[in-house]
């Protein structure tokens, strides 16, 4: 993939000129391609969690497993480095954006996609890239299917949860405040005000130590390959979310298993198995 880029030596770049339509947006955001290649690989229907009950803690990321912001991110990026001559100009396929730039703190996609750069002028890139990306989103965010159930199943039970994600705070506190769960998560980690961000273990680590609650008590939702790789580090299993990742690729990441939004039958009948579980726990003691 490396071999096909090319990165012109530009004085600067600039943001592309054409206004946001006020309405209509998905006019202006591509339909990226859900994951359906499932017809050509082997699905694993294993559902469970191996969770020691009791469950205490469930910790979300927030793009792409909240709500469906690839498009969006998938977006920007393409216009902002079509602007910019990069890849000789040709826009960046999904493909490319799916396996080098989703789930990515952004420092390291300074590295990852400007190795030529300095620091400072691609992470002003990176900046310039947020504010389009928080521009559009602002108009279209929607939650992922089955979120509010998910969350009042773990609301009426009493567990501990946080969000833990790679995004800049001005991301995630917009897109939390947007689908109404600035009430529902206890905390908030980004992945760049820790020591190492994902696919490090550090985000997730942290807030097991913040909220008091050991990685055998907890399970995380997760979207992309960075993500689940840090979750499974920090010792926990992970639910990922194959909206728009390959599930086989999540699943060779580490998921435990993977599933369509918070809908699906799997992810319900491992709930259903983990209340087993605290029930025959409780009959023990």
């Amino acid at each position: 993939m490396t071999a096909l880029l090319s990165f012109p030596t530009v004085p600067s770049y600039v943001l592309p000129t054409k206004p946001f339509p006020r309405n209509n947006l998905s006019t202006l955001v591509p339909r990226m391609s859900l994951s359906s290649s499932t017809s050509n690989q082997q699905i694993s229907n294993k559902c469970a969690l191996p969770v020691d009950a009791p469950l205490k803690a469930i910790l979300f990321d927030i793009d792409g497993t909240l709500c469906d912001s690839d498009p969006i991110h998938y977006y920007a990026f393409r216009e902002m480095l079509q602007e910019i001559g990069f890849n000789g100009g040709a826009p960046i396929s999904e493909e490319f954006f799916i396996k080098n730039i989703s789930g990515m703190h952004n420092d390291e996609l300074c590295h990852v996609l400007f190795p030529d750069w300095d620091f400072q002028r691609a992470i002003k890139f990176m900046d310039d890239k947020e504010d389009m990306f928080r521009k559009i989103a602002s108009e279209q965010l929607k939650p992922l299917d089955g979120l509010e159930e998910v969350c009042k199943w773990i609301e009426d039970r009493g567990l501990k949860r946080a969000a833990v994600t790679n995004a800049p705070r001005a991301n995630a506190e917009l897109i939390i405040s947007m689908l109404g769960l600035a009430d529902f998560f206890e905390l908030l980690v980004i992945g760049s005000e820790c020591e190492r961000a994902k696919p490090f273990p550090d985000p997730y680590l942290k807030a097991l130590h913040e909220l008091g609650v050991s990685p055998k008590h907890a399970f995380v939702f997760e979207d992309s390959i960075s993500g689940i790789k840090a979750g499974v580090a920090a010792g926990m299993p992970v639910v990922g979310l194959g909206l728009r990742n390959p599930e086989k690729l999540l699943s060779e990441a580490g998921a435990t298993f993977v599933i369509k939004d918070f809908k699906d039958s799997k992810l319900w009948t491992a709930l259903e198995e983990l209340e087993t579980e605290k029930d025959a726990e409780k009959m023990k003691t």
